[in-house]
């Protein structure tokens, strides 16, 4: 260390700051990778349910970009997207993953901050092509618990164990599990068929549209 001070002093002064610059920029810390969004009842990532729209948005836009479909503020009561518990919703897609806003009254660019809220989300239907099980931005979202879109039966059962529930909808024809259902708020969604290694094709918050 003494010879190194030294040397500095002894170089000209244009060579002491590039020797300094030189220093502190191999010193710096490795930049920090953002963590990585989980899903649950209570929201995703920093984004939390029950909060007003531009704030959800400027989270998600700054992680995964800007959404693919937006309906804006539309009637509650939704061929596309069902009833709501409010006088109007917004429906913002990125990809298969959905979020749903709703307000108790007529949103305006002026009251939007005030009563719009984020209401729920559905991750893994594409509503703009009417497709389910599919992730066409690979967003690669899962819950703490590592569930995402094509994780197994067996793997569900493993990650949550007794606070699972499955059942089969013999009229639709669909298999559905839900976790944490003596909750107010949950998780439920949907498997590709009956055996062990059938894929998670569907995870949404409840409630949502058409439970309230």
């Amino acid at each position: 260390m003494m010879a190194h001070y030294r040397l500095v002093g002894s170089l000209p002064a244009g060579l002491i700051v590039a020797v300094m610059v030189t220093a502190c920029a191999g010193s710096a810390p490795a930049p920090i990778e953002p963590s990585p969004l989980v899903i649950s009842a209570a929201g995703i990532g920093a984004a939390a349910i029950g909060e007003p729209p531009f704030a959800v948005l400027e989270e998600l836009t700054g992680r995964i970009g800007g959404p693919d479909a937006d309906s804006q503020w539309i009637d509650a009561d939704s061929d596309l997207y069902g009833k709501c518990p409010a006088e109007q919703i917004r429906a913002v897609g990125w990809g298969s993953l959905y979020l749903i806003f709703t307000s108790d009254e007529t949103v305006t660019p002026d009251n939007e901050h005030i009563v719009g809220r984020f209401f729920s989300y559905s991750y893994g239907f594409d509503f703009s092509r009417n497709e389910g099980g599919t992730d066409p931005r690979e967003l690669g979202l899962t819950t703490a618990a590592g569930i995402g879109l094509g994780s197994t039966r067996s793997e569900l059962r493993l990650a949550y164990g007794d606070t699972l529930a499955e059942s089969y909808d013999a009229v639709a024809d669909i298999w559905e599990w839900e976790v944490g259902a003596t909750e107010p708020t949950f998780l439920r969604g949907l498997l590709s068929g009956p055996g062990a290694e059938a894929a998670v094709t569907l995870i949404e918050r409840v409630p949502g549209c058409g439970d309230v």
